[in-house]
């Protein structure tokens, strides 16, 4: 989809400032989710996410900046449905590191997921986010559409499985210190996941689509031509 884009109007610097952002917030998300496994000191890792944060801030303003200097240039020449695809890839970037502060907070209120009986199974939704991260970076530099509608499927399988875990904890009768932190993760980590699969939709999915991604309006290899 954006490789038309980016050979015509010269625009690589903006998708490589959203691969920037996304790289940041794997960075983000591993070390505020190893502030809650115990894996990491909440302190010291603190001062590292809020920085990181702030990086995503900033190349989401950078993106728009460019964005809107390219339109001002280039006039009734700009495609404005790539424009806006930008955009929105930007914010999503940017809510996914928003989600990774939020999980930093739970931290530093003092939830603590060490030695629990579901320990285990958290470090193990962790590290499948972080690879989901990593991946959806990936699939959207390769352009790889049927690597997208493969990672699609399976973040819509997990949210569908985080929220079963959110209900549980919701009408939990264990003390709240227990459940509340339990049900805000998983409500985060769904949250993340949303946001990658509204990335990987830009890839198949026309611009009036996004994030409402239906394997049957997707734009197969060739179609923009």
């Amino acid at each position: 989809m954006f490789s038309i884009f980016r050979d015509a109007d010269q625009l690589e610097s903006v998708e490589q400032q959203l691969l920037e952002m996304l790289g940041s917030c794997q960075d983000a998300f591993r070390l505020a989710t190893g502030c809650l496994l115990g894996e990491s000191d909440v302190e010291s890792n603190a001062e590292a996410v809020l920085a990181l944060d702030k990086d995503i801030n900033r190349m989401e303003r950078a993106i728009r900046r460019e964005l809107l200097i390219h339109g001002t240039v280039r006039g009734a020449e700009v495609d404005q449905g790539l424009m806006l695809t930008y955009m929105s890839l930007a914010k999503d970037a940017e809510r996914i590191g928003d989600k990774c502060k939020d999980i930093l907070e739970l931290a530093q209120m003092g939830a603590d997921f060490t030695g629990s009986d579901d320990t285990a199974e958290m470090v193990e939704h962790r590290n499948h986010v972080a690879e989901l991260i990593k991946e959806t970076r990936e699939t959207f530099a390769e352009q790889d559409t049927e690597r997208v509608h493969e990672l699609i499927q399976l973040i819509e399988e997990d949210e569908s499985h985080y929220d079963r875990h959110v209900t549980r904890f919701v009408m939990s009768t264990e003390p709240s210190r227990h459940a509340a932190p339990r049900a805000l993760f998983y409500r985060y980590i769904k949250r993340i996941s949303g946001h990658l699969a509204n990335i990987l939709s830009s890839v198949v999915m026309p611009v009036d689509r996004l994030d409402f991604y239906n394997p049957e309006k997707a734009i197969d290899e060739g179609d923009e031509d």
